[in-house]
């Protein structure tokens, strides 16, 4: 599964428990008002060549020409602007693996952010109206002593999944702390045979030290 994340570069033994992306419709609100200025434009070149005299030997070019030039130039920032969203979600990955969640972002340059499940303190899943009828939402996940999110998985389709995932790979965190304080306990306590000797040397060390005050 990390070939398909070239970026990805995991610590021996750790494994990838799901992976996911932003949801495309995410730009559907960009791609809306892209397309009420691109009609905006049009709409405006076409009034301002058909209803507004334009003599053209008042410009040093077509003034039609020009018009039509500038709604073109507003169309194609606007197509632009849209095309830029849609690669800002193409470029954008989420994994999580059995010890950490990673975020990349970044077309042309990639950023990696990314905590590690054992610090995981509480995940919040936001939903709007929109989110409940249409099943996406953020998942914002904290660590302990953190003012607020330290990273957020946002737009997910199906975001109780990611959650519930992340949480059942945080229990398993918290079982092998646990599993490790018990072995260091273990290797630190002393078995009865020990404990016997140990007795038996401070008793030989307390009768010499008891001869020597009666010799003294």
């Amino acid at each position: 599964m990390t070939d398909e994340y070239e970026w990805l570069s995991l610590d021996p033994g750790e494994s990838v428990v799901w992976t996911g992306q932003p949801r495309i419709w995410r730009i559907a609100g960009t791609a809306a008002g892209a397309a009420v200025v691109s009609l905006l434009a049009v709409a405006g070149a076409a009034f301002v060549t058909t209803q507004v005299p334009l003599d053209p030997a008042e410009f040093p070019v077509n003034p039609g020409l020009a018009v039509w030039a500038v709604a073109a130039l507003v169309v194609a920032s606007q197509v632009l602007g849209v095309a830029w969203a849609y690669l800002k979600v193409e470029h954008a990955d989420y994994v999580l693996t059995d010890r950490r969640i990673y975020r990349k972002t970044g077309v042309f340059s990639e950023t990696v952010t990314s905590v590690g499940v054992d610090r995981v303190q509480n995940t919040t899943l936001h939903k709007d109206w929109r989110g409940n009828l249409f099943d996406y939402g953020t998942v914002a996940v904290s660590t302990a002593g953190s003012g607020g999110a330290d990273l957020t998985v946002s737009d997910l389709d199906d975001p109780e999944a990611f959650r519930d995932a992340l949480q059942e790979q945080v229990r398993a965190a918290g079982e092998r702390d646990e599993a490790g304080d018990d072995r260091g306990a273990a290797a630190g306590a002393l078995d009865d045979a020990t404990v016997e000797a140990l007795l038996e040397e401070t008793r030989r060390l307390r009768a010499v030290a008891e001869r020597m005050e009666e010799h003294a």
